[in-house]
C-alpha cells in the first residue's frame, strides 16, 4: 500500500473515531456517570444536598448531556435554597429531553414560588403533554394550585377534581379535598369549604391543617363555639408548631371579641 493510501486510511479512521466520540458518551463513561448519579440520588433521599451535588457534578463530567443528571442537580440546588440554579438545571434537562415531564413539573413549582402563575401553568401543561407521564396527578394538582394563585377559582376546582380522578393516586385524595376547601373558602362559600375540610379529616384525621381552616370557616359564620373547638383540638395535638401558634392567635381573637362593646 502506498504511503498516500496509508495516510488516507489513518485519516479516515481518526475521523470515524471523532464522529463516534461526538455521537454520545462511551459505555465506560456512562457507567462512571451512573455510579455517581446513583450515589447522588441516595444523598438526595436523606436530604444531604451538598453531598448529593458533589456526586452529581462528578457524574456530569462523564455524561454532560444526560438529562437525568441535570434533573437531579436541579433538585440538589433547590434543596440548597438556590432556586435560580435549580431552574437552570431543569431547563437544561428539558433542552436535552423535551418530554421530560418531571423536569417540567418541578420547573412549574419554581414558577409558582415566584407567583408566575401563567408560566407555571404552561410548564404543567408541558408535563401533561407526555402521554407516558407516570404521575400526571402531580402536575394537575400543581396546576390547580396555580389557577388558585391566579384567582381563577373555578378552573382551580375543576382541575383539582381532575387530579382526584386521575390514576395512579400519588397525591392523596384527602390532601386534594383540603385544597378544594381552601378554594371554596377563597370564593366565600363557607358551607362548601366546611364540607371538603370535614371530608378530608374523615379520611385523614392527622391532617390538622383542615381543622385550622374549619375553625376559620366557623369564625366567618360567627359560630365561635365550633371555631374554638377546632382551634383547641389543634393545640392539644401540636401546640408548639406554626399551626398551633396560629390556632392560639385565633383563640385569643375570639376571646378578645367577647369584651368589645
Amino acid at each position: 500500500m502506498s504511503r498516500a493510501k496509508v495516510n488516507l486510511t489513518c485519516a479516515a479512521i481518526i475521523a470515524l473515531i471523532a464522529v463516534l466520540a461526538a455521537c454520545g458518551t462511551s459505555p465506560w463513561k456512562q457507567d462512571k456517570a451512573n455510579a455517581h448519579l446513583n450515589i447522588g440520588i441516595a444523598y438526595l433521599g436523606s436530604e444531604r444536598f451538598n453531598d448529593a451535588l458533589k456526586e452529581l457534578l462528578e457524574a456530569e463530567k462523564f455524561a454532560p448531556d444526560d438529562p437525568q443528571i441535570h434533573y437531579y442537580m436541579g433538585i440538589a440546588y433547590y434543596g440548597k435554597a438556590l432556586p435560580e440554579k435549580a431552574a437552570d438545571e431543569f431547563k437544561k434537562a428539558i433542552s436535552l429531553k423535551s418530554d421530560y415531564s418531571e423536569a417540567h413539573n418541578f420547573l412549574g413549582r419554581l414558577y409558582m414560588e415566584k407567583s408566575l402563575w401563567d408560566d407555571a401553568i404552561a410548564a404543567f401543561k408541558e408535563a401533561l403533554a407526555n402521554i407516558l407521564y407516570e404521575t400526571p396527578d402531580k402536575a394537575l394538582f400543581n396546576m390547580a394550585r396555580a389557577y388558585h394563585g391566579k384567582g381563577d377559582y373555578q378552573k382551580a376546582l375543576s382541575t383539582y377534581e381532575e387530579a382526584k380522578n386521575k390514576q395512579p393516586h400519588t397525591i392523596p385524595p384527602p390532601l386534594i379535598d383540603h385544597y378544594i376547601g381552601i378554594t371554596f373558602f377563597a370564593k366565600g362559600d363557607m358551607e362548601k369549604a366546611i364540607q371538603y375540610f370535614t371530608t378530608s379529616l374523615k379520611q385523614a384525621p392527622a391532617l390538622v391543617e383542615s381543622r385550622y381552616w374549619l375553625g376559620q370557616c366557623y369564625m366567618k359564620l360567627n359560630d365561635m363555639e365550633k371555631a374554638k373547638a377546632e382551634f383547641r383540638a389543634i393545640l392539644k395535638i401540636t401546640p408548639e408548631s406554626e399551626l398551633g401558634i396560629a390556632a392560639k392567635r385565633s383563640l385569643d381573637m375570639i376571646e378578645a371579641s367577647r369584651y368589645r362593646p
